[in-house]
């Protein structure tokens, strides 16, 4: 059964659909591999235009949860339901690349930015007072999929070789053992929470407005206890777990 859409909500017409359409195919409502109803009958069903419905399905269809056959019709991805990353925390902080792999997924990331920055008030205690940071933020992938916004302050003073190096599909913990010898430890300081997805992460990563994110959020020391980095991920609950 089709929700009862808010025409005077400030959440736009198609995306009210293609939310409704996301909890109904997480659901099974419609089942993995089938074909969901046509844009005519859609339409329809929640008493909007097609062009509304299009829309939403192409939301959807970026998203990877429905797929396009000519001349068959929409279905619903199998793909998609099988994609999910287990992050093992029990032992190491393994690092987003290395849980993919472990997961028998190819990691991959495009560079939202890169710049250097003055120390945020939250950070001064961890990088001092006059830090300089390197501020990197990227999506990270797994088999081409969309998993997280990752965001990342590096203290420049010693990790200078970040503010050059490739990091479009790298790793970035690997880069920095290989260049610093330095890893994470396991009992850096962090927190999980989780948050609805607004706007713009929604955007970013091709999900409704209003999809559950875990937000975790740390201050991570090396082996020796030195700061290492801050950081910052917002990652697709649906997609992702944890083992701690």
């Amino acid at each position: 059964m089709a929700r009862k859409l808010a025409g005077d909500s400030a959440t736009p017409l198609y995306q009210q659909v293609a939310n409704d359409l996301h909890e109904a195919i997480v659901n099974d409502v419609y089942h993995v591999g089938a074909r969901v109803p046509t844009e005519t009958e859609l339409s329809r069903l929640y008493d909007v235009s097609r062009i509304t419905i299009r829309k939403a399905i192409e939301m959807l269809v970026e998203e990877g949860l429905l797929a396009k056959r000519q001349g068959k019709g929409t279905f619903v991805q199998e793909s998609h339901r099988a994609l999910m990353v287990l992050d093992d925390r029990r032992t190491a902080l393994n690092g987003f690349s290395a849980s993919c792999r472990q997961n028998g997924l190819e990691p991959g990331s495009t560079l939202l930015r890169r710049e250097v920055v003055d120390v945020p008030p939250a950070a001064r205690e961890f990088f001092g007072e006059n830090a300089r940071l390197i501020a990197i933020d990227r999506v990270c992938t797994a088999d081409e999929t969309p998993i997280m916004i990752d965001h990342c302050l590096f203290a420049r003073e010693g990790h200078e070789f970040l503010e050059t190096a490739e990091l479009e599909n790298a790793s970035l913990f690997d880069l920095i053992r290989n260049a610093t010898g330095q890893c994470p430890h396991r009992d850096s300081a962090q927190m999980l929470s989780i948050q609805l997805a607004d706007e713009q992460a929604a955007h970013t990563l091709s999900v409704p407005v209003g999809e559950p994110l875990f937000s975790l959020e740390g201050l991570y020391r090396d082996q020796d206890g030195n700061p290492l980095y801050a950081g910052k991920q917002l990652i697709i609950a649906s997609r992702y777990t944890f083992s701690m």
